[in-house]
């Protein structure tokens, strides 16, 4: 059993058809720009400076 790409292959040598180039080129990767960020910036997404809750006595929440 062919598959329908080895048929048409097959098809395209008896009735002497060339096959087409692609129209799609190749896309070039855009290089990406490293990001520079401050150390305030860096502290910031990781949380440094907010409020910290702990379950405490009962299971409430707490400050700490």
């Amino acid at each position: 059993m062919r598959t329908i790409q080895q048929e048409l292959q097959k098809w395209m040598k008896i009735n002497k058809v060339k096959q087409r180039k692609s129209k799609h080129k190749k896309e070039r990767k855009q290089k990406q720009r490293k990001e520079r960020l401050t150390e305030r910036e860096i502290k910031e997404l990781m949380g440094v400076g907010r409020p910290v809750y702990r379950r405490g006595k009962g299971g409430a929440f707490r400050q700490r």
